[in-house]
Order: structure tokens, then C-alpha cells, then sequence
């Protein structure tokens, strides 16, 4: 198989054309969305919270994934914010968006941010890959030229346009897949709060600051010529870091203070 391009247009309403990116990325939250309602109810909340968190999480996420894509894309400004049809979304923009609302979510019920992160970092990364598939349909997020022809074959590159590139899109969907069974297993085999957020945000954020040199640069989000995506990427790995380390911390503790308990 050579070239696997889709296409944008996967069928047109008169003369409305529907696009392969709307279809699947629409398919990720709703499978996103189921399962926080079974994950969110195995955790012992209710259809409603999960609901909010959902909801708190899509309509800020999207919100600052386009904000954050106009932003720092060369060629773009604010202005064209409302263009959603050209494309242009972030995964980091999304990210910030997403945990301000399960912020404000928290604040507002009075409940651990943990208690709802912790779910929705699972179920984010499992919308994450699905969505890579639409970044293939859009022909974007693919990587350099790949001049070795020994390695022009897919899944390790892509055609585009007459030429080879490192499949990008298809590294991060099988690793983001990867990465769903890690924090799957880590929400439902321990009980610690943040410890599946943590996992995601050291996880995540090695993952693209492992995959963005990679990437041609018309598809490097830039602020001021500093590439702003490895820039936010790395920090994901230190924010991990710090609340892993502070459950490890906790937990220590906890384990001398039982100790002592104990031995009076």
C-alpha cells in the first residue's frame, strides 16, 4: 500500500462537504464520553458530575486548542479564530483549556481537581489517538522527508502530495493506545489520587518532546521563533514529575506514620 490518504471529504450534503477530521474527531469525544460515565461510576460518582466534567473539559479544551493552534501558527492571528473549517487545532492548547475547566469544575463542587483529572486523562488519551486518524485524513501532522527508500513504506511513513514522511500521526496513535493502558491500569489498580494525572502529564509530554523534532517545520507551533509546543512539552514532563513525587512523598509518610502507630 503507498498512499493511504483518505481524503478530507468524506461525503457532501448538497454543497456542504463533510470532513473525515469532523467524523472522527466527533467519534473520539463521544467514546471519550462513554467511558468516563462507566469510569467516573466505578470511582463512585455519579452520571451528573461526570457529565460536568465532561462538558467542562470539551467546550473550554476546544475552545483554547483552536485559541492556542491562531495563536502561535505562523500566518494566523485571532482573528481567525472562527474559521474552524481551515483546521488548526492543538493538543496543548487543549490540555490547558481541559484542566482549567476541571479546575473551575472543582472549585465550584467543592471536590479534589484529582478526583475527576485522574478519570479524564484516561479517557483523554484514548480520544487523543483516535483523533490522530484525523489529522491523517487532513494530510497534516506527518513528519520530515523520508529519502531512504528502504524505509518509504507504511506504518513508518506516509505519502503526501508525491512524497514520503515519517508517519508521525501513526507513532503517536499506537503510543497514545500504549499510553491508555498504562493510566487505565493505574486508575483502577491503585488508589491515589493523581496518580494517573501525573502519569499522563510525564507520559504525554515525553512523548512529544520525543516526536516534535520530527515534525516538517510548517507544522512546529512558534511564539517569537521559539518552538512553543517542545517548550510546553517539556513542562507536561516536570508537572508530572512534581505530582509524582509528591505522592511518592505522601505515601512515605504515611507508611512511618502507620509504622508508629503501630509500634505504640
Amino acid at each position: 500500500m503507498k498512499n493511504l490518504i483518505l481524503g478530507r471529504v468524506a461525503f457532501s450534503i448538497g454543497n456542504f462537504e463533510v470532513y473525515w477530521y469532523g467524523i472522527i474527531m466527533a467519534s473520539a469525544i463521544l467514546v471519550a464520553f462513554l467511558l468516563a460515565i462507566l469510569l467516573f461510576k466505578k470511582k463512585g460518582e455519579n452520571s451528573t458530575f461526570a457529565f460536568e466534567a465532561f462538558l467542562s473539559v470539551v467546550i473550554l479544551g476546544l475552545a483554547c486548542a483552536r485559541l492556542f493552534s491562531v495563536l502561535m501558527e505562523e500566518g494566523t492571528t485571532i482573528r481567525d479564530y472562527f474559521r474552524f473549517r481551515d483546521g488548526g487545532m492543538s493538543i496543548i492548547g487543549a490540555v490547558m483549556g481541559g484542566a482549567l475547566g476541571l479546575g473551575i469544575l472543582a472549585l465550584v463542587k467543592k471536590k479534589n481537581f484529582f478526583v475527576a483529572a485522574d478519570v479524564v486523562v484516561v479517557v483523554l488519551i484514548l480520544a487523543q489517538a483516535i483523533g490522530r486518524w484525523g489529522n491523517y485524513a487532513n494530510q497534516e501532522v506527518y513528519g520530515r522527508v523520508v529519502s531512504d527508500a528502504k524505509w518509504q513504506f507504511f506504518p513508518f511513513a506516509v505519502l503526501v502530495d508525491g512524497s514520503w514522511h515519517y508517519a508521525l500521526f501513526f507513532y503517536e496513535f499506537v503510543l497514545n493506545l500504549i499510553g491508555f493502558g498504562l493510566l487505565l491500569f493505574l486508575l483502577l489498580r491503585f488508589n491515589k489520587k493523581g496518580l494517573a494525572t501525573g502519569a499522563y502529564f510525564l507520559y504525554y509530554g515525553s512523548i512529544r518532546t520525543l516526536l516534535e523534532p520530527l515534525r516538517e517545520n510548517e507544522f512546529i507551533l512558534k511564539f517569537k521563533g521559539v518552538p512553543i509546543s517542545q517548550v510546553m512539552s517539556i513542562t507536561m514532563i516536570i508537572i508530572g514529575c512534581v505530582i509524582l513525587t509528591k505522592i511518592v512523598i505522601d505515601a512515605i509518610r504515611e507508611r512511618k506514620y502507620s509504622k508508629r502507630t503501630v509500634r505504640r
